[in-house]
Formats: structure tokens, sequence, C-alpha cells
């Protein structure tokens, strides 16, 4: 068990994004044209799509204001709220652009991301978090980020995802450092009750365990005690229901489960904007 909750990269916060970045490159690269228009996992949004947010949140990481563009809302329906129609605006922005000019301004605002943080101060500001913000905290939402989309493509055009690399890894990290917030928190699990997810599959496997203490904070603990909910399920519908990429009961179908709280997990675990 504590060999995934300490999952992480061995490498360093940036080398680990630029791997994400090499990585989403070459699933693209792989594409046919047609395929830069198939929909994704995100609502309203084409691979193409997918591709643009990733340039508009780099190019404003290194200070560049946002696109001067107001889009149609009434023809986005599924930017329903203020941080959606932010991510929305550099995406419709950005919208017809061809492909190629896509993958190379999404290299180009890469380069300029990493030459900004090797040369700028340890924290920066960036206007989708309040206040300022680490280099390494940065860089671990943004190849967090990358990889996700990485993955939403591969699910657009078939492919299988992949669970191994670093920026996968970076990504596990997140993920299951998120479960005592879950557990605790969202779910609000009292005291003597535990969690205990059983993770499947030849990509990523093992068990963790998270318990609720006398004082209702939750924690990773050795091993399942008191009231146990029971978890069994993939680690890649782990990460499509924490990614919310799929519906809760899709979830819920997806996993063998026992004890009092299988569908307060399930209904809790998305946990991304």
């Amino acid at each position: 068990m504590d060999n995934l909750i300490e999952t992480k990269s061995s490498l360093d916060p940036i080398k680990t994004y630029i791997e994400a970045i090499l990585d989403f490159y070459a699933t693209l690269n792989s594409l046919t044209a047609e395929q830069w228009s198939l929909p994704t996992p995100c609502p309203g949004w084409s691979v193409a799509d997918i591709v643009a947010h990733t340039i508009d949140l780099d190019s404003m990481a290194v200070g560049n204001p946002p696109p001067a563009h107001e889009p149609n809302w009434n023809e986005l329906p599924h930017a329903k709220d203020s941080f959606q129609q932010f991510t929305e605006r550099g995406v419709d922005y950005r919208r017809g652009t061809p492909p190629a000019a896509l993958l190379q301004q999404m290299v180009t605002c890469a380069n300029n991301l990493t030459d900004f943080l090797a040369t700028d101060s340890p924290a920066l500001t960036v206007p989708w978090v309040d206040g300022e913000i680490s280099q390494k905290q940065f860089l671990g939402m943004r190849t967090f980020d990358i990889w996700t989309h990485d993955l939403d493509v591969r699910i657009a055009v078939g492919l299988p995802g992949e669970f191994t690399s670093n920026p996968a890894k970076n990504a596990a990290g997140r993920m299951l450092k998120a479960l005592p917030f879950i557990w605790g928190k969202k779910i609000g699990a009292p005291h003597g009750e535990s969690l205990q997810i059983d993770f499947t599959g030849a990509d990523f496997g093992g068990t963790v365990c998270v318990a609720t203490d006398a004082d209702g904070k939750a924690a990773f603990t050795p091993e399942a005690t008191g009231e146990v909910t029971h978890i069994e399920m993939s680690w890649a519908d782990f990460v499509k229901g924490f990614c919310g990429r799929v519906d809760p009961e899709v979830t819920r179908a997806r996993i063998i489960g026992s004890g009092p709280r299988v569908e307060d997990f399930a209904n809790s675990l998305p946990s991304t904007p």
C-alpha cells in the first residue's frame, strides 16, 4: 500500500512536464485529420479543442493576456459557470485553426513556458489560481492536466491509456492523495468506518485503505478497520471516475463493492473541474 500512496515521478517537475508534452505530441501526431474533429469525454470539446485548451493555459502562464474574444455563449451550453467560461474563451478563439498549426503552437507555448520557468522566480501567478503558486505545484497541476487530456484524446480515438509513464505516476500520486478528502469531507464517513480500494489491472494494481479517526479526520491506514466499504475496480475506471469523464452511475456499474458507502463513493469520486 505504501508504494501506491507514495507514487510519483522519479524526474524533477519540469522534466515530468516536458515528458507529458512530448507524450501528448506523439499521440496527436499519429492522428488523421478526421480524428482531430472527434468528440472527447470533455463536454463540448473535440480533440482539437483540447489542444487549444493546452495552448491557452501554457500561454497565459508566461504572462500573455487571454484572448480578447467573447464567444456566443448560447451556442456553448456546456460552459455553464464562470470557470468553465474562462477555459472556454481561449478554446473558442482557436476553433477552426488547422491541426498542424495547433500542434506547432502547443510545442512553441511549452518551450516558452519551460524557458520562462528556468529564468523566473520560484513562484508565479496564473489567472486560474488565487495568489502565488510555487513552480513545483504549478508544474504538478499542468502535468496532471496534460496527461489527463492525452487520455481524453486516446479515449476519443480508441487508443489504450498510458498508465506507467512519469506523467502517469505524477497523476496517480495526485489522485491517490485526494482519497482522505473524498472519504472524510465529501462523503463524511464517521469514526469507525473505513474504505478499502483494491485496484486491478496490469498497468497499476494494489490496495489502499482510508479510515476516519475519533476527531473526524480521514487518513491512510495500513489496513481497513471497523465497518468497511470495500471497492474493487480497475485503475482506468478510477481515473475516469475521478476526472469526471463518466457519470457516477457508470463508475458504480464498473466496480465490485460491498459495505455501507459504495453509492456514496461513486457519487463523490469526481474531483476535477
